[in-house]
């Protein structure tokens, strides 16, 4: 039996995003979508990476095969998929990232919950804002905001991950960038691709971050070749 891959989606996002690359893999995998997204009941008053992290342990724990998966992060996805890594190596064979801000601080953050307005989001962008409505539900979307600012804050304040975290990884890791992410550079994802055993570096050209803007053919490439 072949293992599927496991997609973990970002911050803000759902299963849904991803029909389109399911299609497009030669490999069978499947969407684990994070609690409180898409339409997967919230259960828990604050979120965090090891709330996320926790739920992937428990969805891969739950299997009826015990072979390691393999796992495309997409964004946050990435990060919570790092975190349950060094846990629980037994349960990951080996990951994929796209787009993952590894380098939190307060005032990266801050920059980044800026964004995360639902009112501004409305009068500026008034498409996101539909797409979320979409996403999470009409009644949902500004509570899945704010939870995920709150998420940022802590994550800013008290990083779950660093460089010489990542030193003690046991599993292949390829750290994917979009040469033109406004949200991630090249520059600070270096540090933990140098740190961790074994990694690959691969920067996606004319990529930005949005996954919906990402080449599919590209992002294929990206992940089939690593596994």
């Amino acid at each position: 039996m072949i293992e599927p891959l496991y997609i973990l989606h970002g911050a803000l996002g759902s299963a849904h995003q991803f029909d389109a690359l399911q299609e497009a893999l030669t490999v069978p995998s499947a969407v684990l979508t994070f609690v409180g997204h898409g339409n997967v009941a919230d259960t828990c008053d604050d979120w965090s990476v090891e709330l996320f992290s926790k739920q992937l342990e428990e969805e891969l724990q739950s299997r009826d095969s015990s072979t390691p998966v393999s796992i495309f992060g997409y964004s946050m996805g990435g990060y919570v998929a790092m975190d349950c890594a060094l846990r629980r190596p037994d349960l990951i064979a080996r990951i994929v990232t796209l787009g993952t801000k590894f380098d939190w601080s307060v005032e990266g953050a801050m920059r980044e919950i800026q964004m995360l307005d639902p009112d501004m989001i409305q009068s500026k962008v008034p498409a996101f804002g539909a797409d979320l409505a979409r996403r999470h539900g009409a009644h949902r979307w500004r509570i899945v905001l704010a939870k995920t600012a709150d998420l940022m804050t802590h994550l800013g304040a008290q990083p779950t991950l660093s460089p010489e975290r990542c030193s003690s990884l046991t599993i292949p890791v390829r750290y994917g960038i979009g040469d033109r992410d406004q949200m991630v550079s090249v520059e600070e994802t270096i540090p933990y691709y140098r740190s961790s055993p074994g990694a690959e570096l691969h920067v996606l050209p004319n990529t930005r971050h949005p996954i919906e803007r990402v080449s599919l053919a590209e992002l294929v490439r990206h992940i089939e070749t690593f596994l």
